[in-house]
C-alpha cells in the first residue's frame, strides 16, 4: 500500500460453515409429527466464495471526521440495508458498524477490527471487515457472507482464510448486558482459539487519505538512505523536527533516538509512527526535541539492531541536524530495548539517559553493564508480560543497582508486553529524560 492511500483491496476467502439442522420427526401414535426445519444456506469453499472488497470511491466508503479532508472514519459512509419485516429484533440490533480490539495476549488491544454488518436476514447476511495491527495498513479488507447460528443470544458465524492461508471459524455474539459484540476465532487445523474481540459502537478508528501528508502536518517526516552501507540494514528513518527548528538556525536541540520492536521490521517507514515517541506528537502535541527512529529490515541475519547500524545512523543525524550532543537520549521497546542496552554499553559517553521498555539483555551485554553504571537508566516492564517476563526485565536493573548505578525499575501492573502506549504518551516520561545531560 502506498503512503498516499487511495484504495484498499486486500481480499480474503470466505465461506459459510455448512451445518444442516435436522428436526425430530416424531411419529408417536396419535400425534402429528413435528415439521423438519429447512437447512441453512451454504456456500462452498472454492474460488467463487472469495469476495474482494475494492474501494473505488474512498468517500463513498469512509466518512470525513469533523470536516477534515484527510481523516476519515473507517466504513463511516457505507450504507446499511433496512431490516426485512420478518427479522427478529434480537438480530436487527447487529446491523450497522462495530469496532474494537483483540484482548488476546501477548499484546492486548494491539490487533484492531472494524465490522460493518450491511445486510441481514433471519438466516444469513453480509458484512465488510477491516482489520490489522495498524489500521492505516490493514492486514485484511473484505466482504463476508455469514450465517446466523443463534437468535438468543444473537450470534453469527463465518469462515475466513487469513493472509497466511490459515483457516479460521469466526463467531461473534451480542452481549446485551455490556452492549458489545464478542468475537472468537477458532483454528480447527491448529486446535487453538484467538480472542476475545470486544467490539462496540464507538466511532474512533480512522484512516487517512494521505498518511504522509498527515504526518507532515505534525512535523514528522521519512527519509530514505542513499548510503550503501546503511541500505544493508534498513530503508531509512523517521524524524520529528520540533516547532521553531527552522526559525532558530543557531540553536541545537535534544535528540531522542528510538529503536522499534520486532513487529515493525520491514520496509514500511510509516509503521514507526504508531508504537513510538511519535505517538506523543500525534496525540498530545509538540516536544522540544528531535526524535529519530531508524528502520530495521526484516532479515533473518539480524536478530536485533547491529551496533554498526545504530552508530552509522546516529552519526548521520548528528551530521545533518542540529543536535545538542550533551542531550542525546536512547529508548527502545522489546527488541529495541535490548538494542538500547547494547548500544549504551558500547557508547557509554554518548547518551545522557536511556529508557529500555519491555526489554531484556543477553549474557555479553550483562557482563558489560559496569560501563553504564553512572548513566541514568529507567527500565519499564509490564507485570503480566509473557513475551519477556518481568524477572528478565528486572535482571539488568538489579545488576546495575548492585554496581551502584543510577537505575530506576518500574513494573506496570495490569500491563502485558505493551508498556509503550502509556509510557510514550506520558509527559512525565519526557520530563525525566530532559533533566539529564552528559558532562
Amino acid at each position: 500500500m502506498n503512503a498516499k492511500y487511495q484504495t484498499a483491496s486486500i481480499g480474503f476467502a470466505i465461506a459459510i460453515i455448512f451445518v444442516a439442522l435436522l428436526g425430530l420427526a416424531a411419529c408417536t401414535f396419535g400425534k402429528t409429527p413435528e415439521p423438519t426445519p429447512a437447512p441453512l444456506p451454504t456456500l462452498s469453499l472454492d474460488e467463487t466464495s472469495a469476495q474482494e472488497f475494492v474501494i473505488a470511491d474512498f468517500d463513498a466508503v469512509h466518512a470525513p471526521v469533523n470536516g477534515d479532508a484527510n481523516q476519515y472514519l473507517i466504513f463511516g459512509s457505507l450504507p446499511v440495508s433496512e431490516p426485512p419485516p420478518d427479522l427478529p429484533p434480537e438480530l436487527a440490533v447487529l446491523l450497522g458498524r462495530w469496532e474494537g480490539y483483540s484482548y488476546a495476549p501477548p499484546v492486548k488491544k494491539d490487533y484492531k477490527l472494524a465490522l460493518m454488518i450491511t445486510e441481514m436476514t433471519a438466516r444469513d447476511g453480509k458484512l465488510v471487515a477491516w482489520s490489522g495491527y495498524n489500521l492505516q495498513y490493514p492486514d485484511r479488507v473484505g466482504e463476508i457472507h455469514f450465517r446466523v447460528i443463534s437468535v438468543s443470544p444473537p450470534s453469527i458465524e463465518f469462515q475466513a482464510i487469513g493472509p497466511d492461508g490459515v483457516r479460521s471459524v469466526d463467531t461473534f455474539t451480542y452481549d446485551d448486558q455490556r452492549k458489545l459484540l464478542i468475537g472468537w476465532l477458532e483454528y480447527p487445523d491448529k486446535n487453538m482459539s484467538y480472542g476475545p474481540f470486544e467490539l462496540s459502537r464507538d466511532q474512533t478508528f480512522y484512516v487517512y487519505k494521505d498518511y504522509a501528508q498527515y504526518l507532515t502536518s505534525k512535523r514528522i517526516y521519512t527519509t530514505e538512505y542513499t548510503a550503501q552501507d546503511l541500505q544493508r540494514y534498513g530503508k531509512g528513518y523517521m524524524i520529528y523536527l520540533p516547532e521553531g527548528y527552522e526559525d532558530k538556525p543557531g540553536q541545537t536541540w535534544p535528540l531522542i533516538f528510538f529503536l522499534h520492536g520486532y513487529g515493525d521490521r520491514g520496509d514500511n517507514l510509516f509503521l514507526l509512527a504508531k508504537a513510538s515517541p511519535f505517538m506523543y506528537i500525534r496525540e498530545k502535541g509538540s516536544l522540544p526535541c528531535i526524535i529519530v527512529a531508524p528502520l530495521l529490515k526484516a532479515y533473518d541475519g539480524f536478530s536485533s539492531f547491529p551496533e554498526e547500524y545504530m552508530e552509522s545512523v546516529l552519526a548521520e543525524i548528528e551530521a545533518n541536524y542540529r543536535v545538542d550532543t550533551q542531550r542525546i537520549y536512547l529508548t527502545g521497546l522489546s527488541m529495541g530495548g535490548e538494542a538500547a542496552y547494547r548500544f549504551a554499553v558500547h557508547q557509554p559517553a554518548v547518551f545522557a539517559a536511556i529508557a529500555p521498555l519491555s526489554a531484556y539483555i543477553d549474557s555479553e551485554t550483562y557482563s558489560m553493564l559496569e560501563a553504564i553504571k553512572s548513566l541514568p537508566v529507567w527500565a519499564i516492564h509490564g507485570a503480566d508480560d509473557t513475551v519477556v517476563p518481568f524477572a528478565r526485565g528486572q535482571q539488568p536493573a538489579d545488576a546495575l543497582e548492585q554496581l551502584g548505578g543510577n537505575v530506576r525499575f518500574t513494573i506496570l501492573e495490569g500491563h502485558d508486553h505493551d508498556t509503550w502506549t502509556d509510557t510514550y504518551s506520558d509527559p512525565a516520561f519526557y520530563d525525566w529524560l530532559f533533566q539529564y545531560h552528559t558532562p
